[in-house]
């Protein structure tokens, strides 16, 4: 029997240890503060057992008690502090600061709790106080609050808790039945329980919960591989979704404009060849009129693109500046409020920045060509937290949605696309609201 609790106690300190060095280096490696608290109190379980058994690993005698005194100044010292960085591993690898706000607090009292404790012994054993009563009592007490806390995290149902909890149960009760045994060693010395295999239950407690936390490891590191997979995914997706709209827009939009110009250029020069006449005034302006359109659009796909025109600050002044330069040679009058209530540096995302300009560029253009308005408006605010934006004139209104052709067909579609919604009111002229949310 002594035998084998020779060689458990040696597996014990080389499991101990060299799972300490394991996760040191996965700390070096992914740089997340749990795994260095974890490295800390295995290495410091290390040192807790040579100050504990000091007969076992030095070969000194227990009547000696001058060298024993030695070992015995800092292992209840060393004791809390596993405790103390233990707490500190379940804080930061269940992430209870952002998950559960009432166990971090318990936490952080009890992190308080084996600091006090942990100087208060390492002061005991300097000036040589009798405490041991005193310990014993406040390590029966310790259990129920680590019990407490262990049902807490049963309740708060907080992600990979399961390994933590059953880990922190098998150690309860490995560490109950440590205890009861040093108790009995103390009351009856030279029995069949000597000092090294009181320790035996909570070492055999320790290597089960280092195996549940390496499973937990193991499967939140699968976990987040998976999730970094979806997400790689995802993007990949937005990526050729967004290839697809650019190829769309180029298409549409580019290609019809040079289309036009090719054409008219072609009349053009039939024109010419048929009168021997110089170049119509009428096709020149066309030309000009359609190549302005053309390089506003182009100007409008690279704008969208532009990951640094993301804040509403940008949208806004960039939507204002576009009315006043369409209406600028019209004879409606165009005015355009930002709301000093919208949060400015607040994000869009490419496509809510493109789909939403188009909108509004539709609106206008329609307010220009459709209503014959004299006034014009543009007002940009937040709502609820809903961007909204809301256009107005005084014009004739909307007698008929299919007199607009597609125009309003591909403004509903657009904003249902940014999962925002459009309101459309035909009195004294005609109202045009969008909601879109934002984050």
């Amino acid at each position: 029997m002594n035998n084998i609790s020779e060689y458990f106690i040696f597996f014990f300190e080389s499991v101990a240890f060299f799972m300490a060095i394991f996760f040191f280096i996965q700390y070096r490696i992914l740089k997340k503060a749990e795994y260095f608290f974890y490295a800390v109190y295995l290495l410091l379980l290390s040192v807790y057992y040579l100050l504990a058994i000091p007969e076992f690993f030095f070969g000194i005698s227990q009547d000696d008690q001058a060298a024993i005194a030695d070992f015995n100044l800092f292992k209840r010292t060393v004791q809390f502090l596993i405790s103390f960085f233990y707490s500190l591993f379940v804080i930061y690898y269940l992430g209870l600061k952002q998950r559960s706000r009432p166990l971090y607090l318990i936490f952080r009292y009890l992190l308080l709790l084996y600091i006090l404790l942990s100087l208060a012994c390492l002061a005991g054993n300097f000036f040589n106080l009798k405490y041991d009563p005193v310990y014993y009592v406040i390590g029966m007490l310790l259990f129920p609050l680590q019990l407490y806390v262990v049902t807490a995290l049963f309740k708060y149902k907080v992600p990979y808790s399961v390994y933590v909890i059953w880990g922190s149960i098998i150690l309860l009760v490995g560490s109950i039945i440590s205890l009861l045994l040093s108790l009995y060693l103390v009351k009856n010395p030279g029995g069949m329980i000597t000092n090294d295999n009181s320790y035996i239950p909570v070492m055999i407690s320790i290597l089960l919960d280092i195996f549940l936390f390496t499973v937990a490891l193991q499967r939140k590191i699968a976990d987040n591989e998976k999730s970094l997979i979806n997400a790689a995914h995802s993007r990949q997706q937005a990526v050729i979704l967004e290839r697809e709209r650019i190829i769309a827009d180029l298409h549409d939009d580019i290609g019809a404009g040079l289309s036009s110009i090719r054409m008219m250029s072609d009349l053009m020069a039939q024109q010419q060849l048929e009168n021997n006449q110089s170049v119509p005034v009428n096709f020149s302006q066309k030309i000009s009129t359609t190549t302005k359109e053309i390089a506003l659009r182009i100007n409008t796909i690279i704008w969208s693109l532009n990951e640094e025109n993301d804040t509403l600050q940008n949208f806004s002044e960039y939507v204002r500046l576009f009315g006043i330069s369409f209406f600028e040679n019209s004879p409606i009058k165009f005015q355009c409020t930002i709301s000093a209530n919208l949060p400015l540096q607040a994000t869009l995302t490419g496509v809510q920045r493109k789909n939403l300009f188009l909108i509004v560029k539709e609106a206008l253009h329609n307010i220009l060509k459709h209503s014959g308005a004299s006034s014009a408006t543009l007002f940009i605010k937040m709502e609820n937290k809903l961007l909204c934006i809301e256009m107005a004139d005084n014009g004739t209104g909307i007698k008929n949605l299919n007199s607009f052709g597609n125009g309003i067909k591909n403004m509903k579609k657009r904003v249902y696309e940014i999962q925002g919604n459009i309101y459309f009111k035909s009195e004294n002229g005609t109202h045009i609201k969008m909601e879109v949310p934002i984050h």
